[in-house]
């Protein structure tokens, strides 16, 4: 694997100079992990950032009942587990490899010494620690002003265009879109029912698809 090619294109990456990124890429090693593998543990030291080389995996927070929301799905070319480094504290939420995944680990202690040695590296990170403060702050408003039929709309549609990307995401169970949107599955699975009843989608052998889109971002509010 080209590290320092994987470092040029993480989002916090694209605009540094040459000198910069190969400090960051020198200072990575490489680590894989299977699909179901713990990365890191809510409540848990932070011990590095990590950039995704190939793969997926899930941010997710529990509540004590044991229900799972799921913040974010970090793809290829993404990092996660960067606040704790710099903020210092605990890792705030689990991650969990969703697919055979290769990562890049960032140890913290070097990445803060890049920072010192490297202040554009400072001033990108701060950009996007605004941008992922502007990705939770929908979050929540997705969860607090609309229901969950809106947000399982939101949902379906965000996985369509995926598909029309190319990205093939794979197919949820409803267990999964309950994470997804903050739900649980049984109101998951009426929302559907709801969606195939009004011609909006069909459902067979458990294959979901679109029927309706004109009627489904009604729903989604859009």
């Amino acid at each position: 694997m080209d590290r320092l090619e994987i470092v040029r294109h993480v989002s916090f990456a694209q605009q540094l100079r040459p000198a910069t990124l190969a400090a960051i890429a020198d200072i990575a090693h490489e680590r894989s992990v299977e699909r179901g593998t713990i990365i890191t543990m809510e409540g848990e030291p932070a011990s590095a950032m990590y950039l995704i080389a190939s793969g997926r995996v899930k941010i997710v927070r529990h509540s004590p009942e044991g229900r799972e929301q799921i913040l974010h799905v970090v793809t290829p070319i993404d990092h996660f587990n960067t606040v704790p480094v710099f903020g210092g504290g605990a890792c705030p939420a689990t991650t969990e490899a969703l697919q055979p995944s290769l990562l890049l680990v960032l140890p913290r202690d070097q990445m803060r010494q890049l920072t010192q040695q490297h202040p554009e590296l400072s001033m990108a990170l701060l950009g996007e620690f605004a941008n992922r403060l502007r990705m939770l702050v929908g979050l929540v408003e997705n969860l607090a002003l609309h229901t969950v039929n809106s947000r399982l709309a939101r949902l379906l549609l965000q996985q369509a265009e995926a598909a029309e990307r190319g990205e093939q995401p794979p197919q949820m169970t409803q267990a999964e879109m309950a994470a997804h949107i903050g739900s649980v599955r049984e109101m998951v699975g009426r929302a559907l029912k709801t969606f195939e009843g009004a011609g909006l989608i069909s459902i067979e052998r458990g294959a979901l698809q679109i029927i309706d889109r004109d009627g489904l971002e009604q729903q989604a509010d859009l």
